[in-house]
């Protein structure tokens, strides 16, 4: 299961498949609905739009394919690039679609025409990410996060940083932009940027590809080894500060999710166990599920009621806040 995505009214769950196929899970009748054919090579990623009944999907391929829930085939293909499209983000309000295909960086309207092609990156972008007001997008890559107006089109000056990102978060209050590097560490600055005012936080085990906000910005929660890392973000910021981590998991972190307006953290493995918290008040999991095949993907539902996981054999499960 290569990404977990669900329908702005929850009643659907898209799991995109490594091998290409999209499945639309019917959540009321537990049974696959439909099945879009996604990309030729692989599907990297299926998301719906957070306003409507439309999921976007990005793969092999070079293109983007819009498709709705009652058809087989895409309502649209959109070229984005001559290699692969592995970068997707919806903007929070559901007004644009972003994607990445090697160096190139494209916003798309939410019918699939053309909002911004913005000029090519030194290097790969490894990672996108909105602002919470739907308005600026951010994008990865070596060395450094490059920031635009995507109604302008303007470019901000980049956060630097000598190293390879390959993960990035924006904050829900839009004080902090956060990149995981494959040097073992997380990257942090404070916006609006002040030159010399960034954050190192190193001595993880493994590259830190897995970032969750608390949707009141106070708490990120990271990956990078088989503890689950929670950085104090209030007040003076994280600097000097001590994290709490939670302990569980026997196999590195591969997923992490917050709820969208609770305070759960959900968590999953490549031992196969699936850990419920609430990293505010407890170190402690209040949940514990396990599965034969490594966690890759945890997603909430809108308002925060289900959890879907998948799993890397396929394995696709939910379950409802009435049994967490």
């Amino acid at each position: 299961v290569q990404s977990l995505s669900w329908s702005p009214d929850g009643t659907r769950l898209a799991a995109a498949q490594s091998t290409g196929p999209v499945a639309v899970i019917d959540i009321a009748q537990g049974r696959i609905q439909q099945t879009w054919p996604g990309h030729e090579g692989g599907t990297f990623a299926a998301a719906f739009s957070p306003i409507a009944p439309v999921a976007a999907s990005v793969g092999q391929d070079g293109s983007v394919r819009l498709w709705t829930p009652e058809s087989s085939a895409p309502a649209r293909v959109v070229p984005v690039g001559s290699a692969w499209v592995e970068q997707l983000a919806w903007a929070p309000d559901g007004s644009g679609l972003a994607t990445a295909a090697g160096r190139t960086v494209t916003v798309l309207q939410p019918d699939g025409s053309l909002r911004l092609q913005l000029p090519p990156r030194r290097s790969t972008v490894t990672a996108l990410a909105w602002s919470a007001d739907s308005r600026k997008l951010a994008a990865a890559s070596y060395g450094e996060v490059q920031r635009w107006d995507t109604v302008s089109g303007a470019p901000e000056d980049p956060l630097a940083w000598k190293t390879s990102l390959i993960s990035l978060a924006w904050s829900p209050d839009q004080r902090w932009i956060v990149a995981g590097t494959q040097e073992q560490s997380i990257q942090i600055w404070e916006l609006p940027f002040r030159p010399e005012s960034e954050l190192a936080m190193s001595g993880y085990a493994a590259k830190v590809r897995e970032l969750a906000w608390h949707h009141g910005s106070r708490f990120l929660a990271t990956g990078g080894s088989a503890d689950v890392t929670v950085w104090d973000c209030g007040g003076a910021g994280p600097a000097g500060t001590t994290p709490r981590i939670l302990e569980g998991h026997q196999g590195r972190i591969t997923t992490l999710a917050y709820q969208r307006s609770g305070h759960l953290l959900a968590s999953g493995s490549e031992d196969g166990a699936m850990m419920l918290w609430n990293p505010g008040k407890s170190g402690a999991p209040l949940r514990r599920y396990r599965f034969a095949a490594p966690v890759v993907q945890v997603a909430w539902n809108p308002d925060g009621t289900r959890l879907a996981m998948g799993c890397q054999d396929g394995t696709v499960a939910w379950a409802t806040a009435g049994r967490l």
